[in-house]
């Protein structure tokens, strides 16, 4: 008896020790991972400083210093335009037009990268203003002079693109719009396109650099950049996003968006794209069931600059996907 007393107690401070070393092991993850977590999302997501409340993420700050963050506004007409987002945020866009003698019911919506305002459209719109269209470059939300805390990687900014096209639709009804985007936003503009509310007078997508979904570019990036398995960090690293800036990273895929488009998609991107691997786009462009599609891969291309490796069979791409819409 007395041995089975001894096991029995030996059997019991086992267990009571695994059970403890589970639950320190455990808060010690959870606790790492809050702390992780919570420095990914404001480093990474949450923009502005005690000095500038218009400051783009430190993530990008480190990339592109404020001196460097300078590009001249098209020479052309333009005015300032408001819209209230769904959350009441208040966002801020550029009306471009064209030359005089130009006017016509072409329309180009341009959406900027992450960390990005809009003045980093202004080479795109140079382009289309000089091929007669009116250019609207709005300030994503959390950029620019536009209101919000935190980006949300293409996923509620899609949203407000669409409410962008519904107000130029409503005010030009006979206006033809492309939508056209950079980085994240090429991932905007995507998602746009799967929304149910997108207008009709959208007749066309372009997108560069865009991703397949931001859990997947997050994973690419731990794993490349950093050397770091993606799991458990990828994973709390959503949870805090959900916490703190309101959103899950599996909202924003491009990729699911692109299988229900409803406008025709051409996919653009750069051969030596580190930051975007240029297999997301084939992946983006295998799995689209777009009314027409196509992609184009431009050679020796970096991130977010396929347009100025090689303008000129950029732009005639462009153009030559893009005429059968604007008739």
């Amino acid at each position: 008896m007395k041995g089975d007393s001894m096991h029995k107690i030996l059997l019991s401070c086992l267990v009571t020790a695994v059970f403890t070393t589970i639950v320190v092991l455990a808060a010690f993850v959870m606790g790492t991972g809050y702390f992780v977590g919570n420095y990914a999302v404001h480093f990474g997501l949450e923009r502005g400083t005690v000095d500038n409340p218009q400051e783009p993420p430190r993530a990008y700050a480190l990339i592109m210093p404020p001196e460097a963050r300078h590009y001249d506004k098209p020479d052309f007409t333009n005015e300032e335009w408001t819209l209230t987002a769904r959350d009441k945020l208040q966002l801020k866009a550029t009306h471009f037009y064209p030359e005089e003698g130009k006017a016509s019911n072409k329309w180009v919506i341009i959406a900027h990268g992450y960390g990005c305002t809009q003045e980093n459209s202004y080479y795109l719109a140079t382009h289309y203003l000089r091929q007669g269209y009116h250019v609207l470059t709005p300030d994503l939300r959390a950029s620019g002079k536009s209101e919000g805390r935190y980006l949300t990687l293409g996923y509620r900014e899609s949203v407000d693109v669409v409410d962008w096209a519904k107000r130029i639709a409503l005010y030009y009804p006979e206006a033809k719009i492309i939508l056209h985007g950079v980085s994240m936003g090429a991932a905007t503009v995507m998602m746009a396109c799967d929304d149910d509310d997108l207008p009709e007078n959208v007749v066309a997508c372009v997108e560069e650099s865009g991703y397949t979904s931001a859990f997947d570019l997050l994973v690419h990036q731990i794993q490349e950049s950093l050397g770091l398995p993606a799991f458990p960090a990828m994973n709390l690293l959503d949870w805090r996003c959900q916490q703190v800036a309101g959103f899950s990273l599996n909202r924003a895929v491009p990729e699911v968006a692109v299988m229900h488009s409803r406008v025709p998609l051409l996919f653009i991107h750069g051969t030596k794209d580190a930051l975007v691997p240029p297999a997301m786009c084939e992946q983006l462009y295998r799995n689209a069931k777009a009314p027409d599609k196509m992609m184009l891969l431009i050679h020796d291309a970096v991130h977010g600059v396929a347009c100025q490796k090689d303008e000129k069979l950029y732009f005639k791409t462009v153009r030559e996907f893009t005429a059968p819409y604007m008739q």
